[in-house]
């Protein structure tokens, strides 16, 4: 279970460049800096693109702590941290959607999806 939910996050990580600055090296201590800091802040008050750099680092440093570590205590810090700025993401998406009226069309769009089916080609 553990090595499939690391595979699910590096592959939604890898859906994206690292947005990590590249004169900023992986460390241990860069990871608990960062864990540190942002785990105090507010996530509403975040931009997208710094939503997706905390993301991104949470999965990197999550990966690191299991590579390096093998510690399911600090993998699993990292990846609770990366869930509570995903959860802001998802919500604000869903606030998106419902401001912009876009529920009937992302619904027909998106039902079916998985089976090969749209809302639109079901009788």
């Amino acid at each position: 279970m553990k090595i499939i939910l690391l595979v699910v996050l590096a592959f939604t990580a890898s859906t994206r460049m690292m947005a990590m600055p590249p004169e900023e090296k992986l460390t241990p201590a860069v990871c608990k800096a960062d864990l540190k800091e942002w785990s105090k802040q507010k996530t509403g008050t975040l931009s997208i693109e710094q939503i997706y750099v905390r993301m991104d680092m949470m999965v990197a440093c999550a990966d690191e702590a299991h590579h390096h570590w093998h510690s399911d205590k600090k993998v699993y810090t990292y990846l609770d941290e990366f869930y509570r700025v995903h959860t802001e993401l998802a919500n604000r998406s869903f606030e998106f959607i419902t401001r912009h009226n876009l529920k009937a069309q992302f619904d027909e769009e998106e039902n079916g999806v998985g089976s090969g089916q749209t809302a639109s080609t079901e009788h």
